[in-house]
């Protein structure tokens, strides 16, 4: 018997479901107030930090919708809630997410609303679009409109930069005269956070465009449950250069790489003990508290050609809703109001994000407004890491590779545990 993709959804889903997954979110709902003409809407979303500014928007929107009232539901693992929800056709009316890979293979799966005519999707940065089409859509549809955006590129001290006299590097060679101009002045080129397993990713991330070419996702994919590192496609084949160059990095970090976390490396930045950092502007936030008169910026991870550069930007929020809404009418209301200028200028400034309107600037902080360039000109693409499936645990694998140097190892384990998710995966 053929099992579709969207009947085994269903199946897996409603299996989480039976051994209690579906308990994530369960506050959510849908309903009429009682007795009024009021039409509550649930609104998912999964920023636990944008608690406060959402409060703010609801609040201000239902001033000015008195025949609407929205209850703002934040849950943790997004995924699994989402998932629960869907199942029990409990779908929220309006759904903020971070746009990775789990949600994609929901959009492809048909669960999302089909935003192909809204007036809203004009009005967004084309390349920034692009990245959640590239991530998953249903048809034609257009199933996710970015409403946020973030930077995953090298960060770097203006300061140290100009008081050395180093230009940006736009090659890898560049980058690594860089390096040896700042290590001969006594600055550690690089911040690098080995002590905390899960944060090689953002420098993988930032390298993988240089290596994942010409189809290379779904050429794994094809290989499948047969692929090996002698496979015309692979990891050990394809991202062994990019391991070697992220290996490199490290080596060039302060000396407290292999014990320094994600905070301590934060903090380090921002007191200028390196002149760059493998991070992305989620860790703004954190360093500006350090160091208010912080001046960073942001370059793409550089290519063996300058032409070649390519920034990773990703969507840190997305906003869509359920295929069938239960209040359409109401749901696009709250949607259109969250996509007015004045709304989500003051969302992106407050959480130090790209915004996705066209005919907005990320001008707040000039650490963000560095990475317009390359958004405006569609020099962007998403992050490798939304392609590989949630069940490898590929940060600690990568993480293990920067301290003892065995890449071959590393590269050979992200094979083997391509092949066994493919292998117990339904097509």
């Amino acid at each position: 018997m053929k099992i579709t993709l969207r009947r085994a959804i269903r199946v897996l889903l409603a299996c989480l479901c039976t051994i209690g997954i579906a308990g994530a979110g369960a506050g959510c709902g849908s309903t009429g107030a009682s007795g009024s003409n009021v039409v509550t809407l649930s609104f998912f979303q999964t920023k636990p930090e944008a608690n406060e500014d959402y409060d703010k928007i609801i609040a201000d929107f239902e001033k000015t919708h008195p025949n609407i009232k929205v209850v703002q539901n934040e849950a943790a693992d997004a995924a699994t809630a989402l998932r629960a929800l869907l199942v029990k056709d409990r779908t929220p009316d309006v759904i903020s997410i971070n746009p990775n890979g789990e949600m994609g293979k929901m959009a492809k799966a048909g669960v999302f609303y089909d935003f192909s005519n809204s007036p809203i999707v004009p009005r967004l940065k084309p390349a920034q679009q692009r990245i959640l089409a590239d991530l998953g859509h249903n048809g034609d549809e257009v199933n996710m409109l970015m409403y946020a955006g973030n930077v995953c590129g090298l960060m770097y001290n203006v300061d140290l930069f100009k008081k050395y006299n180093v230009p940006i590097p736009r090659t890898w060679k560049q980058l690594e005269s860089a390096a040896a101009t700042f290590e001969s002045n006594g600055i550690a080129p690089f911040i690098g956070t080995l002590g905390d397993p899960n944060r090689v990713s953002t420098p993988f991330d930032g390298l993988a465009p240089y290596y994942e070419k010409d189809g290379f996702w779904d050429k794994m994919h094809q290989e499948g449950r047969h692929l090996t590192p002698d496979s015309p496609v692979s990891f050990s084949r394809n991202f062994k250069p990019l391991l070697q160059r992220l290996y490199w990095m490290y080596q060039h970090t302060t000396k407290d790489v292999r014990t320094m976390n994600y905070e301590d490396g934060n903090a380090a930045f921002a007191e200028g003990k390196g002149a760059m950092i493998l991070t992305g502007n989620w860790a703004l936030a954190p360093m500006l508290q350090t160091n208010p008169n912080l001046h960073a910026k942001f370059f793409p991870y550089p290519a063996d050609n300058a032409k070649d550069d390519i920034l990773v930007s990703g969507g840190d929020v997305a906003i869509t809703m359920g295929a069938h809404p239960k209040h359409e009418k109401e749901s696009m209301e709250f949607i259109n109001y969250l996509f007015q200028k004045k709304i989500q200028k003051k969302f992106v400034d407050d959480q130090q994000l790209i915004p996705s309107l066209k005919d907005l600037k990320a001008n707040a902080n000039p650490a963000l407004a560095s990475a317009e360039p390359w958004i405006d000109s569609g020099k962007i693409i998403g992050y490798a890491d939304h392609h590989i499936p949630a069940s490898i645990s590929y940060n600690p694998i990568l993480n293990k590779a920067m301290l003892d140097g065995n890449l071959d190892s590393a590269l050979n384990t992200l094979d083997n545990e391509w092949r066994k998710v493919e292998a117990r995966t339904i097509e």
